[in-house]
């Protein structure tokens, strides 16, 4: 018999949707998707448990935040987690302190998982795409960060703050669920392009400029920004803090610096799922949503500039994400689901083939060691 490359090709696709068929049937699908994408997560990308140091710099800061936020502000007047206050309150209530915040950390991964695949239900009407979306999710960094970051960083949880807002249809939870995104990290900022962007391709046709980008929705999104910029400001002059990525300028730009490591910075941010944005870009060109577009292409720019202007450069790239679901909801729109299957399978093996690479500054690459290789580590290393 011939091989067919074609033919080969299509088996899989075959294999994988029946096989993700079986799990799109069952009554509770988003428990078992929040379950397999969990273990298919700590699978690639297994935590470096004898990595966490609760002496080191940014775990340490934290640490006393959650001691006290207003002492650690009277004592750090220039550090760039001054504003990122959410989690160090929650954990300064809660009590527990690091292994508070693993725990956090971990269940807000898993609901992440769910989450996603409920937006994209809800967008395409198939539940075999949700799930082939939160697979993919689980193989890139995205996923993976709210179970491997250890250093007292909790980009997974600004991650899924900033995507309740594509989920949320009432303005206040809208409101509340930004400005926790935004005190979680400042990267989430950022996002904002992203959720505008959102608000004008799905306000009502026919309406102007003006009124598309200040819709009801935006209006949340706004109103949450002014808030937090006003917080903010009160803060800043009631302990005269200050941004240490500020202070930093004066030593030169880093995106310049670091020029040779943003190409795969950028790529590791979202690996598979770029496809989902790039083919977002042409919808967006063919259906005349230039002024969307503008808002769109400009967030990713400034996004990836900014962010390749500190040390932790794909740290900085999986707040892309959101661009992501953008995507997503006018590839629903356009393209019908077994095509959207087949785009979402694709980007699945793409992250699949790809490991869990993370880089930062100008020479900074390492491996996010799938479970195997950490076992046999500890196992003959330790």
């Amino acid at each position: 018999m011939k091989f067919s490359f074609y033919i080969y090709i299509s088996n899989i696709n075959t294999r994988i949707v029946a096989n993700i068929e079986k799990i799109a049937v069952k009554k509770n699908w988003l428990i078992y998707i929040m379950f397999y994408c969990s273990v298919v997560s700590l699978f690639f990308a297994f935590p470096s448990f004898d990595a966490w140091d609760a002496s080191s710099g940014r775990l340490h800061s934290f640490l006393l935040q959650c001691e006290s936020i207003t002492e650690f502000w009277k004592e750090n007047k220039i550090s760039n987690v001054n504003y990122r206050i959410t989690v160090p309150l929650l954990v300064g209530i809660i009590g527990g302190g690091h292994t508070t915040s693993i725990i956090i950390r971990f269940i807000v991964g898993i609901l992440l998982f769910g989450l996603c695949a409920k937006i994209i239900y809800d967008y395409t009407k198939d539940r075999t795409s949700a799930i082939l979306f939160s697979i993919t999710l689980a193989l890139t960094n995205p996923g993976a960060t709210s179970f491997c970051e250890h250093r007292g960083m909790f980009d997974g949880i600004a991650i899924f703050l900033v995507m309740l807002p594509f989920y949320f249809k009432n303005h206040f939870l809208i409101i509340f669920t930004i400005l926790l995104a935004f005190f979680t990290d400042e990267r989430t900022l950022v996002s904002t392009g992203f959720l505008l962007t959102h608000g004008m391709l799905n306000s009502e046709k026919g309406l102007g400029i003006i009124r598309r980008i200040f819709n009801n929705y935006n209006l949340s999104i706004l109103t949450g920004l002014i808030i937090y910029i006003f917080i903010r400001y009160q803060i800043n002059v009631a302990y005269s803090l200050g941004l240490q990525e500020v202070n930093q300028l004066k030593y030169g730009w880093k995106f310049l610096n670091q020029f040779n490591n943003v190409p795969v910075a950028i790529w590791t941010g979202l690996e598979g799922f770029w496809i989902i944005i790039l083919l977002n870009i042409i919808l967006l060109y063919k259906n005349q949503n230039f002024f969307s577009g503008l808002i769109f292409i400009s967030t990713i720019i400034f996004l990836i500039i900014m962010g390749n202007s500190v040390g932790d450069t794909s740290r900085s790239m999986l707040y892309l994400f959101p661009a992501v679901i953008v995507g997503m909801k006018q590839i629903s729109k356009k393209i019908p689901n077994n095509e959207t299957r087949n785009i979402l399978i694709l980007c699945l093996i793409i992250s699949f083939i790809f490991p869990s690479y993370w880089v930062g500054a100008k020479s900074s690459i390492w491996w996010q060691y799938p479970m195997p290789i950490q076992i046999i580590r500890w196992t003959f290393l330790l």
